[in-house]
């Protein structure tokens, strides 16, 4: 066991900022990785969240040159469940499922009309397991856990137009593949008894690959990398805020081992989160991305905004115990 965290420990802390390069344009599927940040800390605590995401998807780029674009406008509507449950006071669970709702509207320039194209369906899930080998408390003022786990391909891959045609990749519910998750938090409270809490954390994508038309049709997502830094401080009881800087960066896609055009890149956003609680039991969390950084391969839609709100219940709730990311 020893060996197993020493691994986890190096991989996700040491490997993982010299193996992580490029992106898609978050069109793939419901943003899963971005909804690991709270664990159910204690045996027998249960931690359900409930998150609507918004995100709308118009501004064109090559590189990092934002380009003009008045011919297409898209959004991605997700919807995701996560249930954290405490094995131990030191080993947690958790279970995303997710609800995909994409648009598409092209030819808004376009005199003889506007097309509108629309996929909906059950997404893709993450299941995740994770070990705490530091527990923030009263009494300590470092968190340190890391985890592991997979990415399901619940969502379908075969969504098809009026016409019978197959939607590209894209426009798919889900990507259709088994990947592995590598994950990591570090948390640190400035000061003794202070509310004020910083953290970082990581998580890591390898995809697998789906065969999308035949068996010698193979398309593979880029690996994915999300690094999180984030500033917390409660303002009261029931109010608190938390200010993100977020990193994500993916490979390009391959189809058939050859690298699509097009696809890969680096973001950097800024997410402030709004806490609202409104029991020991219940709260609430506001979100905004704002991307102030994209570098992308090629010529890409990308995220203009995006906005969330989750609403968090907390069952059993083991009062000496912290439960990170709340």
């Amino acid at each position: 066991m020893k060996k197993l965290l020493s691994f986890l420990f190096l991989f996700v802390f040491v490997l993982l900022p010299f193996t992580a390069s490029g992106q898609t344009c978050s069109c793939a599927g419901a943003p899963l990785l971005g909804t690991q940040s709270a664990g159910a800390s204690g045996q027998g605590n249960l931690l359900i969240g409930l998150t609507y995401e918004f995100n709308q998807i118009t501004n064109l780029y090559a590189g990092s040159t934002r380009l003009s674009n008045n011919s297409v406008e898209r959004n991605t509507q997700s919807t995701l469940l996560e249930i954290n449950y405490g094995v131990s006071n030191r080993v947690s669970i958790s279970g995303t499922m997710s609800f995909v709702h994409k648009n598409r509207e092209s030819g808004i320039s376009n005199p003889a009309g506007t097309q509108i194209t629309t996929t909906t369906g059950i997404g893709d899930g993450v299941v995740l397991l994770r070990y705490i080998l530091s527990q923030q408390s009263l009494w300590n003022r470092y968190h340190l856990a890391v985890g592991a786990g997979t990415k399901a391909p619940f969502g379908s891959t075969s969504v098809r137009t009026p016409g019978g045609l197959l939607f590209n990749a894209d426009m798919q519910p889900g990507t259709g593949a088994w990947d592995g998750i590598f994950w990591s938090m570090a948390g640190l409270s400035l000061l003794p008894g202070s509310s004020i809490n910083l953290t970082l954390t990581n998580s890591y994508r390898v995809t697998g690959t789906n065969q999308r038309f035949t068996e010698n049709d193979d398309y593979r997502f880029g690996n994915e990398f999300i690094s999180n830094f984030s500033a917390s401080n409660s303002i009261n009881n029931r109010f608190s805020y938390t200010l993100n800087i977020r990193y994500r960066s993916t490979t390009s896609d391959r189809r058939n081992e050859v690298s699509m055009p097009n696809t890969g890149g680096e973001w950097l956003s800024i997410i402030p989160d709004f806490y609202v609680g409104f029991s020991e039991n219940i709260s609430i969390k506001l979100s905004g991305q704002i991307p102030v950084y994209q570098d992308l391969r090629g010529f890409q839609p990308t995220t203009t905004y995006a906005l969330s709100a989750s609403l968090f219940i907390n069952l059993n709730k083991n009062e000496n115990i912290f439960i990170h990311g709340l």
